[in-house]
């Protein structure tokens, strides 16, 4: 159970979501995202009011277990499918930065956990919108695609919020400007 009164996340920050296993992140997370059914609060951000349907229309959730999150025949066509325009470019140079561009015509599914993780990543990347939440996105990533993940989700720009829920310092230390504790359903 979560018992957070008020809590302001700067819009266009990176924020890091940490707290014991238990404590209430993932369903912080999931309450932002309009995903958790019984979530009474509301989110305000430049100055309108959302619920949680609201929400779910302005965030993108990638979660960590990412294999019930493909769906496409393809990597190229998974990223795609939620792309918020028919960007092609920017899905390939998204691919190429996450070092995957040579699996965008292979099936997700046939992909190791981590490059799954990364086809996902990628997918929230080009889905177009203003709240990005990622749970554990390291997991089952080497070092050098946690770098290159650091990378991207700090370069995101200033429009777009990311909370990203992890136990990974290496990956606080590279491109979080924040850090949000949560114990015991408060922060």
């Amino acid at each position: 159970m979560l018992d957070i009164d008020n809590l302001t996340i700067p819009v266009g920050s990176v924020t890091a979501v940490v707290g014991h296993n238990g404590a209430g992140k993932s369903t912080f997370t999931k309450c932002l995202c309009g995903l958790q059914k019984k979530f009474k609060g509301r989110v305000i951000m430049k100055g309108k009011t959302y619920h949680s349907r609201d929400m779910m229309k302005l965030s993108y959730m990638v979660m960590q277990d990412v294999n019930h999150q493909l769906f496409a025949e393809s990597v190229i066509e998974e990223v795609m499918l939620g792309a918020s325009d028919s960007n092609i470019e920017m899905a390939l140079e998204t691919l190429e930065k996450l070092n995957i561009i040579e699996y965008k015509n292979r099936h997700p599914m046939s992909l190791s956990g981590g490059q799954k993780q990364r086809v996902a990543i990628a997918s929230a990347l080009l889905a177009g919108k203003k709240f990005l939440v990622f749970d554990e996105p390291t997991s089952g990533l080497d070092f050098r695609s946690m770098e290159c993940t650091a990378e991207l989700l700090s370069s995101l720009g200033k429009d777009i919020t990311v909370l990203i829920v992890t136990h990974d310092m290496e990956l606080i230390e590279r491109c979080c400007t924040h850090i949000l504790h949560i114990e015991n359903g408060t922060v």
